[in-house]
């Protein structure tokens, strides 16, 4: 039976001539902590002020671990609140030998309810006699149990579909919304027609519901009116829903056919990641709470990134700005607004408003306006059930020995979920595949189960419902690494065309079993006797390895040294049956349905 020597899921290696450094934490407690504000004083769980969260940098030289003590090592800590600027450990924040331990629940005092800790490490390579710095973070979120508010917000992972000169789509090739509420339930999502109405969302085979947490917007669904998408999410509660807008946003045009002129630089644009905020109020109209709304921003010029800044309108009683940060060639900015506790906005009859944003961009101005709604019909919330798995002790082995421990940590609101049924699975040959016996909480997984890289699924059961989380472990020390590459790239437009992935093994930061020839659509010029080629075939939708016999192209013999073995997982990660085979593949874009996550396992 072939050994497999590495697998990969589109991972890109930095092979350097420079050692690497490289580093991740390990931290005792779950990255969630909730907090119950419906008691005084608040309770939170799990309490760092009773177990002590503590930090632990591991620290690699190439695949050896450094030890928190070695010589030429130095590690400082700093903090982030939410977004904002790095910040010095406050007090109750100390390091001992590298190790940071966090000895009360900061969050509670933290304005966005999400702290950042960023390890600095700084390493002297007395062998290459160079000074390596690196970084590593981990994030740690704050989530309160329900109040008595009820609230609808929409999430997207791109707000943009970018175009080339050419109408070539060439960025993101699908949106997905999220929509997160309280209180509420879910009713249907809708968008704005040409008309300037609300209609309900097209069903398709993206989406064959239009009343789940999730929508799939994609650049040929009949949703855009003047290359703009404004997407609504209702709820049973009239009051209480969220818009959000996806834009397409192209190049400069070129010049006429027979006589090309030079690309255009295309129109302003700005991208607003918030457009509308719900606030919950009492029944006299007044903010039930304290609450900084975050509204980020991006600039473009045709589809190029641009910097731009912001100024902010005439804003409501009790709304303040909090912070202004402009957006840069390659970073978005945000306005952070604030809404005081038992701010009216106006006065209690008030129930919504509008902010104009006036943007600064290559020179001229574009306005921006942000909504706001009060929702002053509450309701007695309900607990969120919040539940992940982590490895207490880092997820690394070495040289496929020894063991790790997974565990999981399961709350609904503040309360430690007790009485739930557990089950893993371990992704292997291309499907997840139940493992036998393990029903607890935890989860105790071999070194020598994991070659290179290895997911773990664990599904919990509580109240009728499923939570699934998924966690990743490697084996830092196999001598092979892959990197998946593709010609093409890794998009493709309207369901057309397709691309050629392929997969690049090393070892000792040597490559091994390296391509015969080249990849293309058309035959290299003035090949030589016995040169070879993989010839790329759109219609046939195959890639084939052509030898060259001085006269003409041939399909070859030969084959590569090393065997590669095809899985893939669609986008709601179950097995596709994929069962390609060979060095170079051709994937066609009627394979890829929304998404789809490639796998290679290369065996000897």
């Amino acid at each position: 039976m072939p050994t497999i020597l590495t697998s990969s899921q589109q991972t890109f290696v930095d092979i350097t001539d420079q050692r690497k450094l490289s580093a991740y934490i390990t931290s005792n407690l779950p990255k969630t902590q909730s907090e119950n504000p419906n008691v005084l004083p608040h309770t939170y769980a799990p309490s760092w002020a009773s177990t002590n969260l503590t930090l632990t940098p591991v620290v690699f030289l190439d695949q050896t671990n450094v030890a928190l003590n070695s010589s030429g090592l130095t590690i400082t800590w700093k903090r982030k609140d939410g977004s904002g600027a790095e910040t010095a450990l406050n007090s109750n924040e100390k390091v001992t030998g590298g190790i940071l331990k966090v000895n009360s629940n900061v969050l509670a005092a933290s304005s966005t309810g999400m702290i950042t800790y960023i390890c600095y490490i700084s390493y002297y390579d007395s062998e290459t006699k160079n000074t390596v710095n690196i970084t590593s973070d981990i994030t740690y979120t704050l989530v309160r149990n329900a109040e008595n508010a009820k609230l609808a917000y929409v999430t997207a992972d791109t707000y943009v579909f970018k175009y080339n000169a050419s109408s070539a789509l060439v960025g993101a090739s699908q949106a997905t919304l999220t929509a997160q509420i309280q209180g509420v339930s879910i009713s249907k999502w809708q968008y704005k027609n040409s008309s300037g109405a609300w209609a309900d969302y097209p069903t398709t085979s993206d989406n064959t519901s239009i009343t789940g947490g999730t929508l799939v917007v994609k650049p040929a669904h009949t949703v855009f009116v003047d290359n703009v998408a404004q997407i609504k999410l209702l709820t049973d509660d009239a009051d209480v829903y969220d818009t959000i807008s996806i834009t397409k946003m192209y190049d400069g045009s070129k010049g006429s056919p027979g006589s090309p002129g030079a690309a255009g630089t295309g129109g302003l644009s700005i991208i607003l990641g918030n457009e509308a905020q719900t606030i919950a109020c009492s029944s006299s109209g007044a903010a039930t709470a304290a609450l900084d709304i975050t509204i980020p921003f991006t600039g473009y010029v045709g589809i190029t990134q641009t910097a731009c800044t912001c100024s902010v309108g005439t804003l409501p009683s009790g709304m303040t700005l909090k912070t202004n940060t402009a957006a840069t060639a390659s970073a978005a900015g945000s306005i952070v607004l604030s809404v005081a506790a038992s701010a009216t906005l106006g006065g209690a009859n008030v129930v919504n408003g509008t902010v104009d944003l006036t943007f600064t961009i290559s020179g001229k101005t574009v306005v921006k306006k942000f909504a706001w709604a009060k929702s002053t019909r509450g309701s007695n919330g309900t607990s969120a059930v919040v539940f992940s798995v982590y490895a207490p002790n880092g997820t690394i082995v070495m040289n496929q020995s020894g063991s790790l421990s997974l565990a999981t940590s399961a709350y609904s609101g503040t309360t430690a979920i007790t009485s739930a049924t557990y089950q893993w699975a371990k992704y292997t040959g291309g499907k997840w595949t139940n493992i036998s016996g393990a029903t607890s909480a935890t989860l105790t997984v071999s070194g020598s189960d994991i070659v290179n890289i290895q997911s773990y699924r664990c599904t919990m059961t509580y109240g009728s419902k499923s939570y699934v989380d998924v966690i990743t472990v490697e084996d830092k020390s196999d001598p092979y690494v892959s990197e998946l590459l593709s010609i093409g790239g890794f998009t493709v437009k309207n369901n057309q065309g397709g691309v050629c992935p392929y997969v690049i093994v090393r070892t000792n930061q040597q490559e091994v079993d390296a391509l015969l020839g080249p990849i293309s659509e058309t035959a290299p010029s003035n090949p030589s006797t016995g040169a070879f080629w993989y010839k790329i075939s759109h219609s046939a939708k195959t890639v084939t390895l052509q030898k060259y016999s001085g006269s003409a192209w041939a399909d070859a013999t030969e084959k590569q040294s090393l065997t590669y073995k095809w899985y893939a997982q669609d986008k709601d990660g179950n097995a596709v049956n994929f069962g390609k085979t060979g060095k170079v593949i051709y994937l066609s874009a009627a394979d890829i349905d929304s998404l789809l996550t490639l796998q290679c396992d290369v065996s000897n």
